[in-house]
């Protein structure tokens, strides 16, 4: 891996994203391709309240290469840096759907509850360990998707990255 310094740590946290019977990306977190930079993934948290009882299609975390569409794109102002003295990020974070393209395997699995009127515990997924970090270059992001879902869950989502200049 090329020697990095970090010019940023960063988390974005969405509530209550509300679960469909088709498939849904509920987040997007894009490392665009003129950002000069290399991102890497920290953990995700995810949390889920189930207001039905229903069957368990879980949140699914997948990398993607090419620049999402569609859906919310959030503002810098709701991204909280760690270091207030820092840049702002270069991630560019989408919600309510957007569309992705060119899709990875999956990288975790969270499973929702099936019972009505439960909170889930707050899972943490770190990023997948291996000799390098879990890198996003310039053009990748990660999404976290139900491929199949069903109405009555509401998802809480918190992703944590680092931004790196080489």
């Amino acid at each position: 891996m090329p020697d990095f310094h970090a010019t940023g740590s960063y988390v974005f946290s969405i509530q209550r994203s509300d679960s469909t019977v088709l498939a849904k990306n509920h987040l997007t977190m894009y490392n665009p391709a003129t950002s000069g930079k290399a991102m890497t993934v920290s953990a995700f948290f995810v949390s889920f309240m189930a207001t039905v009882a229903s069957p368990a299609y879980p949140l699914r975390g997948h990398r993607f290469s090419g620049a999402p569409s569609g859906g919310t794109l959030h503002t810098v102002s709701e991204i909280c840096k760690f270091d207030t003295g820092l840049h702002d990020p270069a991630a560019e974070l989408r919600s309510n759907n957007p569309t992705v393209p060119n899709l990875d395997g999956a990288i975790f699995n969270s499973p929702p509850g099936t019972v009505k009127d439960t909170i889930g515990p707050v899972h943490q997924v770190d990023a997948p360990q291996g000799f390098n970090p879990f890198v996003l270059r310039p053009g990748q992001g990660v999404v976290l998707r139900q491929d199949v879902g069903a109405v009555g869950l509401f998802w809480n989502i918190s992703i944590i990255w680092r931004e790196l200049r080489g």
